[in-house]
Protein backbone atom coordinates (compact mmCIF):
# COMPACT_ATOMS: atom_id res chain seq x y z
CA UNK A 1 0.00 0.00 0.00
CA UNK A 2 1.18 3.85 -0.71
CA UNK A 3 -0.14 6.69 0.88
CA UNK A 4 -2.20 9.54 0.32
CA UNK A 5 -1.38 13.11 1.19
CA UNK A 6 -2.94 16.54 0.22
CA UNK A 7 -0.13 18.93 -1.11
CA UNK A 8 -1.91 22.18 -0.54
CA UNK A 9 -0.90 25.29 -3.24
CA UNK A 10 1.15 22.93 -5.82
CA UNK A 11 0.37 22.46 -9.21
CA UNK A 12 -1.38 20.01 -11.43
CA UNK A 13 0.88 17.57 -11.69
CA UNK A 14 1.52 15.31 -8.34
CA UNK A 15 5.26 15.13 -8.50
CA UNK A 16 6.51 18.09 -10.15
CA UNK A 17 5.91 20.41 -7.27
CA UNK A 18 7.25 23.96 -8.16
CA UNK A 19 5.10 26.65 -7.28
CA UNK A 20 5.76 25.40 -3.83
CA UNK A 21 8.90 23.37 -4.08
CA UNK A 22 9.67 22.05 -0.88
CA UNK A 23 6.44 21.35 0.18
CA UNK A 24 6.34 17.42 -1.00
CA UNK A 25 9.22 16.83 1.60
CA UNK A 26 7.59 19.14 3.96
CA UNK A 27 4.14 17.48 4.08
CA UNK A 28 6.23 13.95 4.07
CA UNK A 29 8.20 15.33 7.80
CA UNK A 30 4.89 16.60 8.34
CA UNK A 31 2.75 14.76 11.23
CA UNK A 32 2.39 15.69 14.79
CA UNK A 33 5.34 17.95 15.03
CA UNK A 34 7.32 18.71 18.30
CA UNK A 35 10.09 21.42 17.57
CA UNK A 36 12.63 22.40 20.29
CA UNK A 37 14.62 25.98 19.44
CA UNK A 38 17.57 26.75 21.15
CA UNK A 39 20.55 29.08 20.12
CA UNK A 40 18.33 31.49 18.13
CA UNK A 41 17.39 29.15 15.80
CA UNK A 42 15.15 25.79 15.24
CA UNK A 43 17.10 22.25 16.30
CA UNK A 44 14.99 19.87 17.13
CA UNK A 45 12.02 18.47 14.84
CA UNK A 46 9.94 15.24 16.06
CA UNK A 47 7.45 14.15 13.40
CA UNK A 48 4.83 11.89 14.48
CA UNK A 49 2.28 9.73 12.26
CA UNK A 50 4.46 10.18 9.05
CA UNK A 51 2.58 11.05 5.93
CA UNK A 52 -1.05 11.23 7.87
CA UNK A 53 -1.64 14.46 6.68
CA UNK A 54 -4.39 16.50 8.11
CA UNK A 55 -6.63 16.62 4.60
CA UNK A 56 -7.97 19.77 6.08
CA UNK A 57 -5.06 21.69 5.35
CA UNK A 58 -6.02 21.75 1.36
CA UNK A 59 -7.74 24.14 -0.34
CA UNK A 60 -8.42 24.78 -3.75
CA UNK A 61 -5.79 23.36 -6.11
CA UNK A 62 -4.77 20.89 -3.79
CA UNK A 63 -3.14 17.50 -5.04
CA UNK A 64 -3.91 14.03 -3.91
CA UNK A 65 -0.78 11.96 -4.84
CA UNK A 66 0.60 8.10 -3.07
CA UNK A 67 4.03 7.80 -2.22
CA UNK A 68 4.86 4.24 -3.27
CA UNK A 69 6.26 1.47 -1.23
CA UNK A 70 9.75 1.05 -1.32
CA UNK A 71 9.80 -2.83 -2.74
CA UNK A 72 12.81 -3.78 0.03
CA UNK A 73 12.66 -1.38 3.03
CA UNK A 74 9.90 -1.82 5.74
CA UNK A 75 8.42 1.06 7.39
CA UNK A 76 7.99 1.69 11.12
CA UNK A 77 11.65 2.45 12.47
CA UNK A 78 12.34 5.69 14.25
CA UNK A 79 15.03 7.62 12.63
CA UNK A 80 17.33 10.49 14.40
CA UNK A 81 18.18 13.22 11.74
CA UNK A 82 21.25 14.87 12.78
CA UNK A 83 22.40 17.94 10.96
CA UNK A 84 25.59 19.21 12.49
CA UNK A 85 26.65 22.57 11.46
CA UNK A 86 29.76 23.75 10.51
CA UNK A 87 31.07 20.32 10.37
CA UNK A 88 33.06 19.48 7.44
CA UNK A 89 35.69 17.12 6.13
CA UNK A 90 39.57 18.18 5.94
CA UNK A 91 42.95 17.22 6.10
CA UNK A 92 43.87 16.53 9.72
CA UNK A 93 46.24 19.54 11.01
CA UNK A 94 46.22 22.17 13.86
CA UNK A 95 43.79 24.27 12.31
CA UNK A 96 41.27 21.39 11.93
CA UNK A 97 38.71 21.86 14.80
CA UNK A 98 37.44 18.98 14.38
CA UNK A 99 39.76 16.61 13.83
CA UNK A 100 41.77 18.29 17.50
CA UNK A 101 38.23 17.52 19.14
CA UNK A 102 37.59 14.21 21.16
CA UNK A 103 35.12 12.94 18.41
CA UNK A 104 34.47 9.10 19.03
CA UNK A 105 30.49 9.36 18.24
CA UNK A 106 31.66 10.39 14.73
CA UNK A 107 34.90 8.97 14.71
CA UNK A 108 32.64 5.49 14.97
CA UNK A 109 30.41 6.66 12.30
CA UNK A 110 33.41 6.54 9.74
CA UNK A 111 36.35 4.05 10.85
CA UNK A 112 35.69 0.83 8.95
CA UNK A 113 32.36 1.59 7.18
CA UNK A 114 33.05 2.45 3.97
CA UNK A 115 29.03 1.07 2.86
CA UNK A 116 27.07 3.45 5.33
CA UNK A 117 29.89 6.62 5.15
CA UNK A 118 30.69 9.24 2.51
CA UNK A 119 30.91 12.62 1.47
CA UNK A 120 28.56 14.39 -0.28
CA UNK A 121 28.83 18.33 -1.54
CA UNK A 122 27.08 20.88 0.62
CA UNK A 123 28.52 23.78 -1.38
CA UNK A 124 27.86 25.54 -5.07
CA UNK A 125 25.97 24.48 -7.66
CA UNK A 126 24.58 21.29 -5.91
CA UNK A 127 22.89 23.59 -3.37
CA UNK A 128 21.82 25.98 -6.11
CA UNK A 129 24.37 28.82 -5.85
CA UNK A 130 25.85 30.43 -9.05
CA UNK A 131 29.56 28.89 -8.89
CA UNK A 132 31.76 26.30 -7.43
CA UNK A 133 33.41 29.21 -5.49
CA UNK A 134 30.45 29.93 -3.32
CA UNK A 135 30.52 28.60 0.17
CA UNK A 136 27.54 26.66 1.23
CA UNK A 137 25.77 28.21 4.23
CA UNK A 138 22.71 27.19 6.83
CA UNK A 139 20.18 28.92 4.93
CA UNK A 140 20.97 27.01 1.19
CA UNK A 141 22.06 23.61 2.75
CA UNK A 142 18.97 23.33 4.97
CA UNK A 143 16.94 24.22 1.88
CA UNK A 144 18.42 21.34 -0.21
CA UNK A 145 18.09 19.14 2.43
CA UNK A 146 14.62 19.55 2.65
CA UNK A 147 13.66 19.99 -1.17
CA UNK A 148 15.29 17.03 -2.28
CA UNK A 149 15.77 18.82 -5.64
CA UNK A 150 18.00 22.10 -6.38
CA UNK A 151 16.94 25.15 -6.58
CA UNK A 152 18.54 28.30 -7.35
CA UNK A 153 18.81 30.44 -4.27
CA UNK A 154 19.08 33.94 -3.26
CA UNK A 155 22.65 35.13 -4.94
CA UNK A 156 21.55 32.82 -8.03
CA UNK A 157 18.39 34.27 -8.73
CA UNK A 158 20.04 38.07 -7.63
CA UNK A 159 22.25 37.70 -10.43
CA UNK A 160 19.53 36.60 -12.88
CA UNK A 161 17.29 39.56 -11.91
CA UNK A 162 20.02 41.77 -12.08
CA UNK A 163 20.96 40.29 -15.95
CA UNK A 164 17.73 40.11 -17.53
CA UNK A 165 16.81 43.21 -15.84
CA UNK A 166 13.45 41.82 -14.59
CA UNK A 167 14.86 43.52 -10.65
CA UNK A 168 13.65 46.50 -12.26
CA UNK A 169 10.23 45.44 -13.13
CA UNK A 170 9.02 44.51 -9.89
CA UNK A 171 6.20 46.07 -8.06
CA UNK A 172 8.69 47.35 -5.35
CA UNK A 173 11.27 49.27 -7.81
CA UNK A 174 8.41 50.82 -9.70
CA UNK A 175 7.00 51.97 -6.27
CA UNK A 176 10.77 53.45 -5.05
CA UNK A 177 11.01 55.03 -8.48
CA UNK A 178 8.65 57.31 -8.31
CA UNK A 179 10.91 59.61 -5.90
CA UNK A 180 13.66 59.26 -8.28
CA UNK A 181 13.36 62.65 -9.34
CA UNK A 182 13.54 65.07 -6.04
CA UNK A 183 13.72 61.79 -3.29
CA UNK A 184 16.64 60.02 -2.20
CA UNK A 185 17.12 56.09 -2.72
CA UNK A 186 18.27 54.33 0.74
CA UNK A 187 20.41 51.04 0.47
CA UNK A 188 21.32 49.52 3.75
CA UNK A 189 22.87 46.02 3.21
CA UNK A 190 26.01 43.80 4.30
CA UNK A 191 29.43 45.21 2.10
CA UNK A 192 31.53 42.04 1.29
CA UNK A 193 31.82 39.54 -1.02
CA UNK A 194 31.79 36.37 1.33
CA UNK A 195 28.79 34.83 -0.88
CA UNK A 196 26.42 34.30 1.60
CA UNK A 197 24.76 37.04 3.31
CA UNK A 198 26.30 39.85 0.24
CA UNK A 199 27.79 39.99 -2.76
CA UNK A 200 29.81 43.75 -3.58
CA UNK A 201 29.77 42.86 -7.27
CA UNK A 202 25.55 42.75 -6.83
CA UNK A 203 25.67 46.56 -4.88
CA UNK A 204 27.62 47.33 -8.10
CA UNK A 205 25.40 46.72 -10.99
CA UNK A 206 22.02 47.53 -8.56
CA UNK A 207 23.70 51.14 -8.01
CA UNK A 208 24.22 51.71 -11.72
CA UNK A 209 21.04 50.38 -12.26
CA UNK A 210 19.29 53.13 -10.63
CA UNK A 211 20.95 55.63 -11.40
CA UNK A 212 20.83 54.76 -15.44
CA UNK A 213 16.90 54.23 -14.49
CA UNK A 214 16.74 58.00 -12.87
CA UNK A 215 18.13 57.82 -9.43
CA UNK A 216 19.27 61.33 -8.78
CA UNK A 217 20.17 60.87 -5.25
CA UNK A 218 21.52 58.23 -3.60
CA UNK A 219 22.49 57.14 0.03
CA UNK A 220 24.76 53.81 1.16
CA UNK A 221 24.38 52.48 4.69
CA UNK A 222 26.97 49.69 4.98
CA UNK A 223 27.05 47.09 7.06
CA UNK A 224 30.91 45.89 6.93
CA UNK A 225 31.37 41.64 7.58
CA UNK A 226 34.22 39.72 9.54
CA UNK A 227 32.13 36.37 9.60
CA UNK A 228 32.15 35.50 5.85
CA UNK A 229 34.85 37.25 4.93
CA UNK A 230 38.39 38.45 6.64
CA UNK A 231 39.20 40.83 9.41
CA UNK A 232 40.25 44.24 7.89
CA UNK A 233 39.12 43.25 4.27
CA UNK A 234 35.96 45.89 5.06
CA UNK A 235 38.37 48.54 3.69
CA UNK A 236 39.27 47.30 0.35
CA UNK A 237 35.15 46.15 -0.12
CA UNK A 238 34.61 50.37 0.75
CA UNK A 239 37.43 51.76 -1.69
CA UNK A 240 35.45 49.85 -4.26
CA UNK A 241 32.46 51.03 -3.37
CA UNK A 242 33.71 54.80 -2.88
CA UNK A 243 35.56 54.53 -6.28
CA UNK A 244 31.88 53.40 -7.82
CA UNK A 245 29.96 56.45 -6.10
CA UNK A 246 32.97 58.61 -7.52
CA UNK A 247 32.21 57.36 -10.81
CA UNK A 248 28.49 58.27 -10.33
CA UNK A 249 29.49 61.38 -8.63
CA UNK A 250 30.91 62.20 -12.15
CA UNK A 251 27.80 61.87 -13.93
CA UNK A 252 25.50 63.92 -12.07
CA UNK A 253 24.25 61.76 -9.32
CA UNK A 254 24.65 62.94 -5.46
CA UNK A 255 25.70 58.95 -4.71
CA UNK A 256 27.58 58.65 -1.04
CA UNK A 257 28.00 56.65 2.05
CA UNK A 258 25.78 57.68 4.76
CA UNK A 259 26.12 55.70 7.33
CA UNK A 260 27.86 52.18 8.44
CA UNK A 261 28.71 49.93 11.58
CA UNK A 262 29.09 46.39 11.99
CA UNK A 263 26.75 43.43 11.29
CA UNK A 264 26.44 42.18 14.35
CA UNK A 265 26.36 45.29 16.31
CA UNK A 266 24.00 47.35 14.01
CA UNK A 267 20.90 45.21 12.85
CA UNK A 268 22.40 41.50 11.78
CA UNK A 269 21.71 40.23 15.31
CA UNK A 270 20.59 37.01 14.14
CA UNK A 271 22.76 35.37 16.84
CA UNK A 272 22.73 37.04 20.38
CA UNK A 273 19.10 37.91 20.54
CA UNK A 274 19.66 41.55 21.71
CA UNK A 275 16.44 42.86 21.29
CA UNK A 276 17.40 46.89 21.29
CA UNK A 277 19.59 45.82 17.98
CA UNK A 278 17.14 44.03 16.41
CA UNK A 279 13.99 46.88 16.93
CA UNK A 280 16.65 48.97 15.24
CA UNK A 281 17.19 46.60 12.46
CA UNK A 282 16.39 43.12 10.66
CA UNK A 283 14.29 40.93 12.49
CA UNK A 284 15.94 37.91 12.23
CA UNK A 285 14.40 34.65 11.36
CA UNK A 286 15.64 31.69 13.47
CA UNK A 287 14.43 28.21 12.10
CA UNK A 288 17.16 25.91 10.35
CA UNK A 289 15.42 22.54 10.53
CA UNK A 290 11.91 24.23 9.95
CA UNK A 291 12.04 27.42 8.78
CA UNK A 292 14.92 26.76 6.07
CA UNK A 293 14.10 23.22 5.74
CA UNK A 294 10.24 24.03 4.59
CA UNK A 295 11.68 26.39 2.14
CA UNK A 296 11.89 29.53 3.78
CA UNK A 297 8.08 28.98 5.51
CA UNK A 298 7.64 30.22 8.88
CA UNK A 299 4.84 28.92 11.17
CA UNK A 300 2.82 25.97 11.62
CA UNK A 301 1.67 23.56 8.38
CA UNK A 302 -1.06 22.21 11.34
CA UNK A 303 -1.01 23.62 14.93
CA UNK A 304 -3.01 19.92 16.16
CA UNK A 305 0.29 18.15 14.37
CA UNK A 306 2.99 20.55 15.68
CA UNK A 307 4.21 21.91 18.71
CA UNK A 308 7.39 24.34 18.71
CA UNK A 309 9.50 24.37 22.38
CA UNK A 310 12.12 26.65 23.17
CA UNK A 311 14.75 26.76 25.28
CA UNK A 312 16.74 29.63 25.74
CA UNK A 313 20.10 30.77 24.40
CA UNK A 314 22.79 32.08 26.80
CA UNK A 315 22.50 35.49 25.97
CA UNK A 316 24.83 38.86 26.48
CA UNK A 317 27.88 36.89 25.84
CA UNK A 318 29.87 35.89 22.39
CA UNK A 319 29.32 32.05 21.28
CA UNK A 320 33.25 31.60 22.46
CA UNK A 321 32.47 32.17 26.14
CA UNK A 322 29.84 28.90 26.33
CA UNK A 323 31.24 26.87 23.37
CA UNK A 324 29.36 23.84 24.59
CA UNK A 325 26.48 26.40 24.10
CA UNK A 326 23.05 24.22 25.01
CA UNK A 327 24.11 20.62 22.61
CA UNK A 328 23.68 18.62 25.99
CA UNK A 329 20.32 19.95 26.52
CA UNK A 330 19.34 19.64 22.85
CA UNK A 331 19.96 15.97 23.19
CA UNK A 332 18.29 15.37 25.85
CA UNK A 333 15.13 16.31 24.83
CA UNK A 334 16.39 14.70 21.28
CA UNK A 335 16.37 10.86 23.49
CA UNK A 336 13.64 11.68 25.31
CA UNK A 337 11.38 12.27 22.60
CA UNK A 338 12.84 8.87 20.86
CA UNK A 339 12.39 6.84 24.02
CA UNK A 340 9.24 7.21 24.60
CA UNK A 341 8.14 5.71 21.16
CA UNK A 342 6.09 8.28 19.90
CA UNK A 343 7.52 9.71 17.33
CA UNK A 344 8.54 8.76 13.90
CA UNK A 345 11.27 11.23 13.13
CA UNK A 346 13.81 13.40 15.48
CA UNK A 347 15.19 16.12 13.20
CA UNK A 348 18.14 18.26 15.34
CA UNK A 349 20.34 20.71 14.02
CA UNK A 350 23.47 21.22 16.49
CA UNK A 351 24.51 24.44 16.03
CA UNK A 352 27.98 24.41 17.60
CA UNK A 353 30.75 23.59 15.10
CA UNK A 354 29.65 26.59 13.10
CA UNK A 355 28.63 29.32 16.04
CA UNK A 356 31.58 28.74 17.98
CA UNK A 357 33.73 28.87 14.45
CA UNK A 358 32.63 31.71 13.11
CA UNK A 359 34.24 33.75 16.60
CA UNK A 360 37.71 32.67 15.16
CA UNK A 361 38.94 30.85 18.88
CA UNK A 362 40.63 27.93 17.76
CA UNK A 363 40.17 26.09 20.81
CA UNK A 364 36.61 27.11 21.90
CA UNK A 365 35.63 25.87 18.65
CA UNK A 366 37.75 22.20 19.38
CA UNK A 367 35.41 22.46 23.13
CA UNK A 368 32.39 23.21 20.69
CA UNK A 369 33.05 20.41 18.36
CA UNK A 370 33.47 17.91 21.47
CA UNK A 371 30.25 19.16 22.93
CA UNK A 372 28.46 18.47 19.73
CA UNK A 373 29.56 14.59 19.72
CA UNK A 374 28.81 14.02 23.11
CA UNK A 375 25.23 15.29 21.82
CA UNK A 376 25.70 12.77 18.88
CA UNK A 377 26.49 9.98 20.88
CA UNK A 378 23.46 10.42 23.70
CA UNK A 379 20.87 10.79 20.43
CA UNK A 380 22.47 7.07 18.68
CA UNK A 381 21.88 5.35 22.21
CA UNK A 382 18.63 6.42 22.25
CA UNK A 383 18.49 5.13 18.64
CA UNK A 384 20.06 1.68 19.37
CA UNK A 385 17.95 1.28 22.32
CA UNK A 386 14.47 1.82 20.37
CA UNK A 387 16.05 -0.29 17.32
CA UNK A 388 15.80 2.85 14.96
CA UNK A 389 18.26 4.74 12.24
CA UNK A 390 20.29 7.30 12.15
CA UNK A 391 21.32 9.63 9.85
CA UNK A 392 24.00 12.08 10.54
CA UNK A 393 25.52 15.13 8.54
CA UNK A 394 26.01 18.63 8.28
CA UNK A 395 24.91 21.78 6.38
CA UNK A 396 28.53 23.00 5.43
CA UNK A 397 31.56 23.29 6.70
CA UNK A 398 33.22 25.66 8.99
CA UNK A 399 35.16 24.10 11.95
CA UNK A 400 37.65 21.40 9.94
CA UNK A 401 39.68 24.24 8.13
CA UNK A 402 40.28 27.74 10.09
CA UNK A 403 43.30 29.40 8.30
CA UNK A 404 42.87 31.24 5.26
CA UNK A 405 45.13 29.09 2.59
CA UNK A 406 47.54 30.00 -0.32
CA UNK A 407 47.29 28.68 -3.61
CA UNK A 408 49.41 25.67 -2.51
CA UNK A 409 47.11 25.11 0.26
CA UNK A 410 49.28 26.30 3.20
CA UNK A 411 48.32 28.64 6.01
CA UNK A 412 48.33 32.41 4.66
CA UNK A 413 49.89 35.41 6.59
CA UNK A 414 48.41 39.22 6.06
CA UNK A 415 51.39 41.77 5.75
CA UNK A 416 52.33 41.89 9.04
CA UNK A 417 53.03 38.33 9.08
CA UNK A 418 50.35 37.01 11.45
CA UNK A 419 47.74 33.80 10.62
CA UNK A 420 44.56 34.45 8.99
CA UNK A 421 42.38 33.46 11.12
CA UNK A 422 39.34 32.15 9.11
CA UNK A 423 35.60 32.47 10.17
CA UNK A 424 34.20 31.61 7.51
CA UNK A 425 32.15 28.57 6.24
CA UNK A 426 34.33 26.79 3.52
CA UNK A 427 34.01 24.53 0.42
CA UNK A 428 34.45 21.59 1.86
CA UNK A 429 32.40 18.33 1.82
CA UNK A 430 30.51 17.19 4.39
CA UNK A 431 30.11 14.01 6.08
CA UNK A 432 26.61 11.55 5.76
CA UNK A 433 26.37 8.49 7.67
CA UNK A 434 23.63 5.89 8.15
CA UNK A 435 23.11 2.96 10.27
CA UNK A 436 21.34 2.14 13.51
CA UNK A 437 19.86 -1.46 14.34
CA UNK A 438 16.70 -0.77 12.52
CA UNK A 439 18.77 -0.46 8.98
CA UNK A 440 18.30 -3.26 6.53
CA UNK A 441 20.71 -5.92 5.60
CA UNK A 442 21.87 -5.03 2.58
CA UNK A 443 21.42 -1.29 2.78
CA UNK A 444 24.58 0.86 1.52
CA UNK A 445 25.86 3.72 -0.30
CA UNK A 446 25.68 4.25 -3.74
CA UNK A 447 28.90 4.16 -5.61
CA UNK A 448 27.39 5.44 -9.20
CA UNK A 449 26.19 8.91 -8.19
CA UNK A 450 29.32 11.53 -9.59
CA UNK A 451 28.44 14.44 -7.11
CA UNK A 452 25.89 13.78 -4.76
CA UNK A 453 24.76 16.63 -2.31
CA UNK A 454 22.62 17.33 0.47
CA UNK A 455 19.59 17.15 -2.23
CA UNK A 456 20.08 13.37 -1.92
CA UNK A 457 19.38 13.24 1.58
CA UNK A 458 15.37 13.78 1.49
CA UNK A 459 14.84 10.44 -1.06
CA UNK A 460 17.61 8.82 1.03
CA UNK A 461 15.56 9.72 3.99
CA UNK A 462 12.01 8.70 2.74
CA UNK A 463 13.60 5.39 1.65
CA UNK A 464 14.28 4.63 5.15
CA UNK A 465 10.98 5.33 5.93
CA UNK A 466 9.90 2.90 3.63
CA UNK A 467 8.83 5.15 0.79
CA UNK A 468 10.03 5.60 -2.61
CA UNK A 469 11.03 9.40 -3.27
CA UNK A 470 9.09 11.16 -6.25
CA UNK A 471 10.50 11.04 -9.76
CA UNK A 472 11.60 14.60 -9.76
CA UNK A 473 13.72 14.30 -6.47
CA UNK A 474 17.30 13.92 -6.26
CA UNK A 475 18.41 10.34 -6.53
CA UNK A 476 18.44 8.41 -3.14
CA UNK A 477 21.80 7.64 -2.28
CA UNK A 478 21.32 4.25 -1.11
CA UNK A 479 20.98 1.33 -2.52
CA UNK A 480 19.81 -2.34 -1.57
CA UNK A 481 21.80 -5.71 -2.20
CA UNK A 482 20.99 -8.95 -1.81
CA UNK A 483 23.00 -10.91 0.73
Amino acid sequence: MGCQITLPYLTTSPLRLRQSPYESFLCFSAGKLLTLVSDLFINLLISHHLFDLNPAMGSSGDVNWKLEDHPKLPKGKTIGLIVLDGWGESEPDQYNCIHKAPTPAMDSLKNGRPDTWRLIKAHGTAVGLPSEDDMGNSEVGHNALGAGRIYAQGAKLVDLALESGKIYEDEGFKYISEAFEKGTVHLIGLLSDGGVHSRLDQVQLLLKGFAERGAKRIRVHILTDGRDVLDGSSVSFVETLESELAELRSKGVDAQVASGGGRMYVTMDRYENDWTVVKRGWDAQFGHVTFFWNGNRSGYFNEKLEKYVEIPSDSGISFNEQPKMKALEIAEKARDAILSGNFDQVRVNLPNGDMVGHTGDLDATVVACEAADVAVRMILDAIEKVGGIYVVTADHGNAEDMVKRDKAGKPALDKEGKLQILTSHTLKPVPIAIGGPGLSAGVRFRQDLDTPGLANVAATVMNLHGFVAPGDYEPSLIEVVDK
